[in-house]
């Protein structure tokens, strides 16, 4: 069986107080990065698991963390391990090729 990598991003509303230790929360996960935050208090979170359940278990724990107001998935890809890998294969000889 191919292995599936999965791609999401998050659009999380915080209060703003609440930025720098929600980002060092998310961080602390694997495979967890903190693309933008808003000193308003939002914040746009990807992640690439292995599978929906570890997105649906990141955002729960998320959505439980003191200062979260709301988490909202945006986006989600599914792809298998091996494309991925001839994807970034692909670009990484265009890249040398340059």
């Amino acid at each position: 069986m191919n292995a599936q990598v999965h791609i999401s991003s998050l659009v999380v509303q915080l209060r703003p107080e609440r930025i720098e230790e929600i980002g060092l929360y998310c961080q602390a996960h694997d495979g967890v990065e903190v693309h933008a935050t808003d000193p308003c208090g939002k914040m746009v979170v990807l992640l690439e698991t292995a599978g929906q359940r570890e997105i649906v278990a990141f955002i729960e724990g998320l959505q439980r963390a003191p200062g979260v107001l709301s988490v909202s998935l945006v986006y989600h890809h599914a792809e298998s391990a091996e494309e991925l890998d001839k994807e970034r294969e692909e670009v990484s000889d265009d890249a040398d090729a340059t």
